[in-house]
């Protein structure tokens, strides 16, 4: 293709619309013309990113992997025109999504090393490469938003079984590794199903044999059911001695272990083991950047609550403020799709606990996590 076509077709990408047309020349003597059949693999999620794409021809989905989904997530599709894998030209970290030609394609490719001398010259390319970055990444958080959605199923801890089947019910225990029972009525009839860490322990059900039981019970059309979690016990939660801490510190170190393994136990029985878990780890994820979750906390809902914060000398500013933001992040995630979740209220059962996390501005906090992440 002639150098004044490749120039005119790259002007009506926006992300080089204000550069000059000589940068523009000097830009398109950089680009190799590549090519990919229908259904190969461009780009794949974690490979190194080390180049960028322009299409010149053709058509390509952008897609990623969800923790737990059997298929991939489609994010994004893309024709002439279009671009994708810029985030490699300023970070050269690995690629966040997968990118596959959903026909024959023709591609502009522009390696990062090119790129990053063409930039000293043209400070404008940085600058508008930013503004498309920011926009590509909120369409793309949003789309993983609605689709997670989609895939949580809402959560009842009690209702009708005219709107939920045993078999639901019963995989939503395996699933979030259940300890406790889920009772089941209907009229003057009961049945019981004993659980521990997702495992059904027993059912009882009048003098019937476990297997009668059950076949019985599904046959079940209307009547209620109710789950009842029956909390274990964390594993010991005791402050390890360290001589760094004086007393104070050793009582607000008590008290936010207690405070969150209060709380992770009434979110648990809310939306399941599973469900929280899943939010906090989403909630670690985003704040990972920055703060280092894994040197100084253990949050974890399965197979157990388990709370441990001994590695602290103290709890400095930051550490309340990062994990009231975690909290509030794993609430506001189950609240969307969690049936009661208006119940729950951020403060403890515990007064003592309450003043410490006052006087450490941890609700406050929590109520201004939005503005201030």
């Amino acid at each position: 293709m002639p150098m004044s076509d490749i120039t005119t077709q790259l002007k009506k990408v926006p992300l080089f619309s204000s550069v000059s047309d000589e940068a523009l020349e000097m830009l398109a003597r950089k680009l190799q013309e590549v090519r990919f059949a229908a259904g190969e693999t461009i780009i794949r999620e974690g490979d190194l990113g080390d180049c960028f794409y322009i299409i010149r021809s053709g058509k390509v989905r952008i897609e990623t992997q969800i923790e737990e989904m059997q298929h991939p997530v489609i994010l994004a599709r893309l024709e002439a025109g279009d671009y994708f894998g810029e985030m490699a030209l300023i970070t050269g970290e690995p690629r966040s999504a997968t990118v596959v030609a959903e026909e024959d394609v023709s591609l502009w490719r522009l390696w990062k090393k090119d790129f990053d001398s063409l930039i000293m010259n043209n400070p404008q390319i940085t600058v508008s490469l930013t503004h498309m970055l920011s926009h590509r990444l909120m369409q793309t958080n949003k789309t993983l938003e609605q689709t997670e959605l989609q895939f949580l199923k809402k959560i009842h801890p009690s209702g009708n079984l005219q709107d939920f089947s045993l078999i639901r019910i019963l995989n939503f225990a395996e699933q979030n590794a259940l300890t406790g029972k889920i009772i089941l009525r209907n009229e003057e009839k009961e049945a019981v199903f004993e659980f521990e860490k997702g495992q059904l322990q027993r059912l009882i059900y009048g003098d019937l044999e476990e297997d009668e039981a059950l076949d019985e019970l599904l046959t079940w059309q209307e009547g209620q059911f109710l789950i009842q979690p029956t909390f274990w016990e964390a594993v010991d939660q005791s402050l390890h001695p360290n001589p760094a801490r004086n007393a104070q510190q050793q009582a607000e170190c008590q008290a936010l272990e207690n405070y969150f393994k209060e709380k992770l136990r009434e979110l648990v029985q809310f939306a399941g083991s599973r469900s929280t878990q899943m939010a906090l780890n989403k909630g670690v994820h985003r704040l990972r950047s920055v703060f280092d979750f894994e040197e100084n906390f253990v949050l974890q809902t399965q197979p157990q609550v388990r709370v441990d914060f001994s590695r602290l000398e103290d709890f400095g500013e930051k550490h309340v403020l990062v994990l009231a933001v975690l909290l509030n992040h794993v609430f506001r995630y189950l609240e969307k799709e969690v049936v009661g979740m208006e119940f729950w209220n951020v403060r403890s059962g515990d007064e003592k606990i309450n003043e410490i996390l006052q006087k450490k501005n941890f609700f406050t906090f929590f109520e201004q996590a939005a503005e201030l992440v």
